[in-house]
């Protein structure tokens, strides 16, 4: 928040979050909870400076599993750094308020039509 004052106008703020800020796994509590109130913060701040005359916006960008150093050791399936940054880009000239990378794509769906069948998959991943 001390920050918007200084933003230029056509700034943009990007919120990184997970398929987890919408359904938990059980391994991980407290990213999953931090996720999913970084999601509702960034919601929220989307709809306080829709209003703004200096046009910022706000946008989550929801990613899959990234190879970093930080996964080396873990899951399967992952996506490269330069297609995450890719697709968020991608996202961000279409002016999407939520930008999908990757396969969330499926899992968001997933989730719209059994949000029961998607907190199962995740559950123990």
């Amino acid at each position: 928040a001390l920050v918007l004052p200084l933003m230029l106008p056509g700034s943009a703020i990007v919120n990184i979050t997970s398929a987890l800020a919408l359904t938990p796994k059980r391994s991980a509590p407290l990213y999953c909870a931090t996720k999913a109130a970084l999601r509702s913060y960034t919601t929220a701040l989307r709809y306080q400076l829709a209003d703004d005359e200096r046009g910022i916006r706000v946008t989550e960008a929801m990613l899959p599993l990234v190879d970093t150093a930080m996964t080396a050791d873990r899951g399967s399936g992952k996506i490269s750094p330069e297609q995450a940054a890719r697709e968020l880009l991608d996202g961000l000239d279409r002016n999407r308020p939520v930008v999908h990378v990757g396969k969330i794509r499926a899992l968001v769906a997933l989730h719209r039509l059994s949000p029961a069948l998607a907190a199962r998959l995740l559950r123990d991943s």
